[in-house]
């Protein structure tokens, strides 16, 4: 029972993770809900692993602990991305894209293989899968990282003196 609702909290998280993410990609909007989000999926999918190791067949453990170290380098790199998020008055710095794009693709990736694995596939069905997944994410993600960046209302150039704009503190 544990176990199963432990499954819950992660997969809602990792859902709502992934939908905020996709919004905080291109302006940073609902970053915090993301950041906690990807934590909140984090911490619930360790927990559960613990619970449910003993009945977990040894094929699905490497899988869940793979997914697990997946899940906390998506962490650090969201926590990387919080520190270079974008402003008002700057899109997103292919840095941030970099980190957010990566948990976005990791995210997807989890979701597929965790989806191939309940159903019963064989391993090298999931690895396949995982390996397709992240190649086809990356490949995105590089398209999304080029429009995002040259985009030029993703990055707006700041207001100053002297351009146009009177004295004082730009307020957006």
């Amino acid at each position: 029972m544990l176990h199963g609702a432990l499954i819950g909290v992660h997969a809602a998280a990792g859902a709502a993770a992934l939908v905020a993410g996709a919004v905080a990609l291109p302006h940073g909007r609902l970053f915090p809900l993301y950041w906690w989000s990807l934590l909140v999926m984090q911490v619930a999918l360790v927990l559960a692993l613990a619970a449910g190791w003993p009945a977990t067949p040894p094929p699905a453990r490497g899988a869940f602990a793979a997914l697990a170290v997946l899940g906390a380098v998506m962490c650090l790199r969201a926590r990387a991305a919080g520190r270079d998020r974008p402003t008002p008055t700057t899109g997103p710095s292919p840095g941030y894209l970099s980190h957010v794009g990566f948990t976005l693709v990791g995210l997807t990736d989890a979701f597929l293989v965790v989806t191939v694995l309940n159903a019963g596939a064989p391993v090298w069905v999931v690895v396949a899968t995982g390996v397709g997944v992240a190649v086809a994410g990356h490949l995105v993600l590089t398209r999304v990282e080029h429009r995002l960046a040259a985009a030029p209302e993703a990055r707006p150039a700041p207001v100053t003196a002297g351009a146009g704009a009177e004295e004082g503190p730009v307020l957006s």
